[in-house]
């Protein structure tokens, strides 16, 4: 019996890493599974949400062998949380039902957005950390300055609930394309393929971010709408 319970233990800690990185979101008055059930019903109940799906899923599979792996894994997983998010748009009762007599309109203006974002997407950007970059989490803009200055904002949210915000602007100086570090010591800018991944390396910065708040993460370029 105690060989068993440390051997579940065991399994249990060894998927801690994949849970965090991979959670459902927590919603008042109705499970994960039960939120991932109602927005899929309501997108499949509107023709114009199903044709948003459709396009979303062709743009991805277009896309994919274009950034290879590992920014197609990336890319996946980033759109599999933000179709999971979808449920912050619903409002359910105590039982769990649906309180909008029409709920998909609530997922139409954040379905046509995530799309313009999809279709925006740079498959082959230039080697440089400039550009206007988006990710699951937000949104990074890096611009030059001249003579090897750059500045920087950042906007990043709670995916799921929206419990925090960050904003950030600030400068840094490299010349290196690929690399650079803020002067404030708060961030670090490096290119990996076709991917921009920001490291926060100041934890709990509260001057930029709320409570729990993190900048951290991987980007993708995008350039005009197509």
């Amino acid at each position: 019996m105690i060989l068993r319970a440390l051997v579940l233990f065991a399994l249990l800690i060894a998927a801690l890493p994949a849970a965090a990185q991979d959670r459902c979101p927590t919603r008042r008055n109705v499970d994960c599974a039960g939120a991932a059930r109602a927005v899929d019903a309501a997108i499949a109940g509107d023709p114009w949400l199903a044709l948003i799906d459709q396009a979303q899923r062709m743009r991805l599979e277009e896309v994919a062998p274009l950034i290879g792996d590992p920014s197609a894994t990336e890319l996946a997983a980033q759109q599999a949380t933000w179709r999971r998010s979808l449920s912050r748009e619903l409002f359910f009762l105590p039982g769990g039902a649906l309180d909008e007599p029409d709920p998909r309109a609530a997922l139409r203006g954040a379905m046509e957005y995530r799309l313009v974002r999809l279709m925006r997407l740079q498959h082959n950007p230039p080697g440089t950390i400039d550009g206007e970059w988006v990710g699951v989490q937000g949104q990074v803009v890096v611009e030059r300055a001249g003579g090897g200055h750059f500045r920087v904002s950042v906007s990043t949210a709670d995916v799921h609930n929206l419990a925090w915000l960050c904003d950030y602007d600030g400068e840094g100086d490299t010349q290196r394309e690929e690399w650079m570090q803020t002067r404030d010591g708060v961030l670090e800018l490096r290119r990996e393929g076709v991917m921009l991944r920001v490291r926060q390396l100041r934890a709990g910065a509260a001057e930029f971010c709320g409570a729990g708040g993190s900048m951290s993460g991987l980007y993708f370029r995008v350039g005009e709408g197509r």
